[in-house]
């Protein structure tokens, strides 16, 4: 995916007023990219207008006009945008004022580790971002990176049926994602 860089990045006053057509048009996005994945966990497949969006809020949110202020977010965020044939997601643990925070993180540990996305023969193991897990706990939101060949991509271009999984022992799920997400990742992979 090609990075963001400053020039992308729109002035507070000018993406202001531009920000309800935009925001709407990423809610749009963002439905179409997530899924539930059991009772406690949703998926986002990201992609460059999603981490831009983020990046433009989190400078409107924070007052960040100065141009290396604004860079040094976007760097952030461009480490979360795969390189290539990949596609990348953001793991939602979540969680409600009732629950029990540490022992529901705690008994999610390992969570990210577990992650698959499965179609006809092939199975892609997410890469979760380093550093966001312990034995005794996880983070509530995760980074993943599924990496494809171009055979892989190709097998998904062609599926029946795309399937994310989650193969903790004490979180087994699965769910088939809408051909139009799977549309929409392939969308990616073919202008990665």
């Amino acid at each position: 995916m090609k990075p963001m860089v400053l020039a992308d990045i729109k002035p507070i006053p000018q993406y202001q007023a531009e920000r309800d057509a935009f925001r709407r048009r990423i809610i749009a996005l963002k439905k179409v990219r997530r899924t539930t994945l059991g009772p406690r966990v949703s998926v986002v497949f990201e992609n460059r207008d999603t981490m831009l969006f983020q990046v433009q809020e989190m400078c409107r949110i924070e007052h960040i006009e100065d141009p290396a202020l604004v860079q040094q977010e976007i760097d952030v965020y461009n480490d979360l945008l795969p390189e290539g044939l990949a596609i990348g997601a953001t793991l939602l643990i979540e969680l409600v004022q009732t629950d029990d925070m540490p022992v529901v993180l705690r008994e999610l540990s390992g969570l990210e580790e577990t992650i698959w996305l499965k179609f006809g023969p092939h199975a892609i193991h997410a890469e979760a971002e380093p550093g966001r897990s312990t034995e005794e706990k996880t983070s509530s939101v995760h980074y993943l990176t599924f990496r494809f060949s171009p055979d892989q991509r190709q097998a998904l271009l062609d599926a029946d049926s795309v399937r994310i999984t989650s193969e903790l022992p004490n979180y087994r799920y699965g769910t088939v994602l809408p051909r139009e997400t799977v549309a929409s990742l392939a969308a990616d992979l073919l202008n990665g």
